[in-house]
């Protein structure tokens, strides 16, 4: 068994393939518990380190390796989806397979903190899905250096510093508002969601609104049903909203308690992040479909690039006994869905649940298994399955983060799972 440790970290490295370090090489830069201590010992905020204690699947207890060139191939596709949905005949597409959403607002805005999740398999990093409301980047910057002494000082070493990243996040919020309100001062921005003391990556918002107010942007975090829509502005209490970043699972803004945060969109009286638009041509499940798609399809990525893209087809253009069939090769997730809710493995279907994708907007990708990594977890060896999740900013890479788990999908409640630092190989 390799051992990996601060003094062995490159011989370690150059001695295996990444699969083999990442299958027998227990290493652990920080422990899950020191990470914790080191970002709440680097808050300001009261309380973070009691919140952070009360979710201890946020930090799994390993780092996770991942080739350079896999890394450079996933920056690829992540430009090349941004062009793609850059084009005319792209949003034409998606319009005309949602007649009644409307993509006029806020062309000039790119989405602040997009996730694109790849499976890395055998042959490649493969993208499973695109977040436009990719949570727990402020919870994993801190420690996504953690492998820049793992190679020899010739190798090239991304820079993941923290200073570096906290420069990148903040100038992302300020680039966003600038496309959209050229000239114009930002006065306060909202992080919103419902009800967002209660939601899991609290803390989350918690470190963001802390870095961003640090840096000279006022910011509050709201609920979004505690918004209103007056005098032509948005407006949380006394406090006039100019900016939001948006972490509802609303997509559309649909729901009553985001009437508020619509009608401020649909007015332009805000600059929403991301928004309706954003989703639309970005995370909706169904875009993979034109993506990943030949070059007839409008928004099609080149080929070498389509090789990371499952096939991915909408059920509901699929023949249906041919599919069930074949169910046991896909993967099934409605269109609109998010933290793999309502997602399904072909191989576990029930012709009850079937019959619910039958009746729903669903797409069937073909199923890339996730890589698993070893570690150490209370003095047991054990094994769990990893993403790699890649931040984005109109079209241009942040920083990775994996997060390990066991069982169908990523959950934040795996012993010895969570948000993994990704070293580069």
């Amino acid at each position: 068994m390799l051992m990996l440790t601060r003094a062995g970290q490159a011989g370690c490295c150059d001695t295996a393939t990444v699969a083999a370090i990442n299958s027998s090489c227990h290493c652990l830069p920080f422990d899950a518990e020191t990470r914790r201590a080191r970002v709440a010992g680097g808050s300001r905020g009261l309380g973070l380190e009691g919140l952070l204690t009360a979710r201890p699947g946020l930090y799994a207890g390993t780092a996770v390796f991942l080739s350079r060139d896999h890394y450079r191939q996933m920056t690829r596709l992540v430009e090349a989806v941004a062009q793609s949905a850059a084009a005319r005949s792209y949003e034409a597409a998606i319009h005309a397979r949602d007649p009644d959403l409307d993509l006029t607002r806020q062309r000039e805005s790119s989405s602040v903190l997009m996730g694109f999740d790849f499976h890395i398999s055998p042959d490649g990093p493969r993208l499973i899905e695109i977040n436009t409301n990719a949570g727990a980047a402020f919870l994993a910057k801190q420690f996504a250096d953690v492998g820049s002494g793992c190679m020899g000082a010739s190798q090239e070493q991304a820079d993941f510093s923290e200073a570096r990243l906290d420069d990148l996040l903040v100038s992302m919020f300020v680039e966003e508002w600038n496309s959209a309100r050229p000239g114009e001062r930002l006065g306060t921005l909202a992080i919103v969601d419902d009800d967002p003391e209660s939601q899991y990556l609290y803390p989350d918002m918690l470190l963001a609104a802390e870095l961003l107010n640090a840096h000279g942007i006022r910011t509050i975090i709201a609920d979004a049903a505690a918004l209103e829509f007056r005098d032509g502005r948005l407006r949380n209490g006394d406090d006039i909203i100019d900016m939001v970043y948006n972490r509802l699972t609303d997509f559309r803004l649909e729901a009553t308690r985001s009437r508020a945060l619509r009608q401020a969109y649909v007015e332009n009286a805000a600059v929403i992040s991301p928004s309706p638009r954003h989703h639309a041509l970005y995370a909706d499940k169904r875009n993979l479909v034109l993506l990943g798609g030949d070059d007839r399809e409008a928004g099609a990525v080149s080929e070498d690039v389509r090789a990371m893209i499952p096939l991915t087809r909408a059920v509901a253009a699929m023949d249906r006994e041919a599919a069930w069939k074949a169910r046991k090769s896909m993967f099934f997730k409605p269109s609109g869905g998010f933290g793999s809710r309502a997602a399904y493995r072909g191989d576990k279907l029930t012709k009850q649940v079937w019959q619910n994708i039958l009746d729903g907007d669903y797409v069937a990708q073909n199923v890339v298994p996730p890589p698993d990594r070893g570690l150490m977890v209370d003095g047991v060896a054990m094994r769990l399955k990893f993403d790699v999740r890649l931040y984005a900013y109109a079209g241009k890479p942040l920083f990775p983060v994996a997060r390990m788990y066991s069982g169908q999908t990523t959950n934040f409640r795996t012993p010895g799972g969570g948000l993994a630092p990704v070293i580069l190989v």
